[in-house]
């Protein structure tokens, strides 16, 4: 019995690792934000297009600042990766 839980506690340790390293890796978090960027701009994307269409100035002036924001976001985030 003692050796069956010596074996099994080093295999649970390694996986509770290897759990939290995953949870805590910078790059999968600086991907996670950029991906969700990518699905905001999308919508922002559609936004301004429906602005342009309809003529609406304001809501274009609106969209375009929160186009430029991510964009400027995402530039800053690639650049860590690198």
């Amino acid at each position: 019995m003692p050796a069956l839980i010596i074996a099994i506690l080093p295999t649970l340790l390694g996986i509770i690792a290897t759990v939290v390293a995953w949870k805590l890796n910078p790059k999968r978090i600086i991907y996670t934000e950029l991906d969700s960027i990518y699905r905001e701009l999308e919508k922002l994307y559609g936004r301004r297009d429906k602005a342009l269409l309809g003529n609406d100035t304001d809501e274009l002036t609106i969209v375009n600042s929160l186009i430029i924001k991510l964009i400027e976001r995402k530039n800053t985030l690639l650049a860590r990766l690198k």
